[in-house]
């Protein structure tokens, strides 16, 4: 099983150490180039989204779709290594890892030179450097209250200064222009981030595109709707052009600069082994253009991969026999073609939140709370995966992916499937049946519960599973379908009952666990849950070194949970993707959503002159 960790992070990294870390950054970039982007402009790589993305400012967006496009498009300062196994951090648009002193608060960064934004307006025709002053207006705009940033749970208590800037933000509007205590650049290349305390999560936070440079000119110049529309970033990849819902398509940022493919794979993993010695050696990025289609249809996607419309697909599992034998082996037809498959169990977790707001299923008196866990405890999850998942799924146990660090093997949940007790837990809160054999709330009202679902095929199958469990119970279910883009704006502000989601690329069991934090309603607290024990131990998770005291934190996390019926967990998903027989290099790395600059596109499909 891969087990995803970081290296052990010491208080004080000497200056000998951090200039090794800035020799050694080709574990990242490979050898970096002098000059422009090498792609080409014939390769053009052709993929697909299930859902439709929400925009394209890293700071206010949260679901997948939009950070993969965005993860081509900005550079924050650290990544993860694209072969290493363990995931391990390495510098990105920082020459090297940070000096980090004052007993593990004081986080010192040198921001590489020569890197660039793509050409804007905004600019006023003059070209544009990346400096350290872009990641502090970055980060800062994660506390302004107006961006509503689904990541300000995760900062606001770490850098120094930042929860009182919030607060104040609040009352009188974000100040931009004034130096703040906790990240502020010396020079023009020299970031300065001062924590609260010493974190073993922190640089993490630093390594998506939420944490990408951002140039304030181009906020500015476009608004704050305009530059969902506009990002501009300094990373391989630039936005072409977008229809809504429809079709995004970027193309190679001119300005940003080579590398020569140089990973070091884990010698065990014969794909990656041959991955490595494939690409070995290349001037990267080679793709020079990117065009994403948003297929919503599980058929319509695998007909596109098929008919060799788009090049990499990930399976829907509806669809799964159509790739995979009984042993999950590719079928020969497959194989015999090229195609290639790369399958692996995500660091992710599915789930149904109950909305604690919500005027029927929401509350913390003893007769809501059972009504929860008798819903939970009706619904039959070992099904949703046969039927819905095609088997291609484990059953959680936790909230945390047996591939995230702090995974607890041995726990198990209280929560069984059980229609017998979930029927007897509402007799004996009051919830009775009418003459026709539905259940009335205590005060003898009809009791309709309302999920939230896709307008998908592959949901349908997941509609009839409840509606299925809530005719065991008595339950008539009303459910409500729609986007998923507008089912979370509508999450963000406790308007949804209950609704299916999944949590992804998490690199510690820290950032699965605020998922829950009252800290985060409004953010990704979808389930608007407030629970004062619940907090505090949360805040304990986040101090705690590992061992067995951080371990027993955990599991007190998940027991009260599961005692409120806050979360019905699903799955942790093992993914199958596939890719056509031109695609070299194809591989899914657990924690960086995208890998275009990567990858290459072979003479035979595009034509390398």
């Amino acid at each position: 099983m891969l087990r995803l960790v970081l290296p052990a992070m010491p208080t004080h990294w000497t200056r000998a150490w951090v200039a090794a870390w800035a020799c050694s950054a080709a574990m990242l970039w490979g050898h970096a180039q002098a000059g422009t982007n090498p792609a080409d402009p014939a390769k053009v790589l052709h993929l697909a989204f299930p859902v439709a993305e929400t925009g394209f400012d890293p700071v206010r967006v949260s679901d997948l779709y939009s950070n993969i496009v965005n993860s081509g498009i900005f550079q924050p300062l650290v990544t993860y290594d694209w072969m290493a196994r363990p995931s391990t951090i390495v510098p990105n648009a920082a020459e090297a890892l940070p000096e980090i002193t004052d007993d593990g608060k004081l986080y010192t960064f040198k921001v590489r030179k020569g890197l660039y934004f793509s050409a804007d307006p905004a600019f006023k025709g003059q070209k544009r450097e990346l400096t350290a002053q872009d990641f502090v207006y970055t980060l800062l705009r994660h506390i302004d209250p107006k961006n509503k940033s689904p990541r300000v749970a995760d900062l606001e208590d770490k850098i120094e200064g930042f929860a009182a800037a919030r607060r104040q933000a609040a009352k009188e509007g974000m100040n931009y222009e004034q130096r703040h205590p906790g990240i502020y650049a010396s020079d023009r290349y020299t970031l300065h981030i001062r924590l609260v305390r010493a974190d073993r999560n922190f640089l993490t936070l630093l390594s998506g595109p939420s944490a990408g440079g951002m140039a304030r000119e181009v906020v500015e110049a476009y608004g704050p709707e305009g530059i969902m529309a506009h990002p501009v970033g300094t990373g391989p990849y630039m936005l072409d052009s977008w229809v809504r819902g429809s079709k995004i398509k970027l193309r190679a940022n001119p300005t940003y600069p080579g590398f020569t493919w140089d990973f070091k794979p884990d010698p065990q993993h014969a794909q990656d082994m041959a991955i490595a010695a494939s690409l070995q050696g290349r001037s990267m990025p080679r793709i020079g253009r990117v065009e994403i289609s948003i297929i919503e249809e599980p058929q319509s996607m695998w007909l596109a991969f098929s008919g060799k419309e788009i090049d990499i697909v990930e399976m829907p599992p509806s669809f799964i026999e159509k790739a995979l034998n009984g042993q999950n082996q590719l079928l020969p037809e497959l194989s015999n073609s090229g195609v290639q498959m790369y399958r692996t169990v995500e660091p992710d977790i599915t789930y149904q939140f109950f909305n604690l707001r919500d005027p029927v299923i929401g509350g913390y008196t003893p007769e809501k709370i059972a009504l929860r866990r008798a819903i939970i405890l009706g619904y039959d999850v070992d099904e949703e995966i046969r039927v819905t998942r095609k088997g291609q799924a484990i059953r959680a146990q936790q909230m945390v992916s047996p591939v995230i660090p702090g995974h607890d093997a041995d726990y198990r949940s209280i929560v069984r499937f059980s229609p017998l007790q979930a029927n007897a837990l509402l007799d004996q809160f009051g919830y009775k049946k009418d003459a026709r054999g539905f259940r009335m709330h205590p005060d003898g009202k009809p009791l309709v519960f309302s999920i939230h679902s896709l307008t998908s095929s592959d949901y349908r199958e997941r509609d009839e599973l409840w509606k299925k469990s809530m005719d065991r119970l008595g339950i008539r279910l009303k459910i409500k379908k729609d986007k998923f883009a507008e089912l979370l704006k509508q999450g963000k502000t406790c308007s949804l009952s209950s609704f299916g989601l999944g949590w992804t690329g998490a690199s510690e069991a820290e950032f699965v666990m605020g998922l829950l934090s009252s800290k985060a309603i409004g953010q990704s607290n979808y389930a608007c849950f407030e629970n004062a024990e619940y907090d505090r131990e949360f805040e304990r998770l986040r101090v705690l070194p590992d061992g067995p005291e951080r371990s027993q934190v955990l599991r007190n996390l998940y027991r009260i949970m599961e005692v409120y019926g806050v979360l019905g967990l699903s799955s942790t998903r093992i993914r199958t993707r596939l890719s056509q027989a031109h695609i070299d290099g194809y591989r899914a790395h657990p924690l960086v959503s995208n890998g275009w600059q990567f990858m290459d596109i072979r003479p035979s499909a595009g034509g390398e002159k």
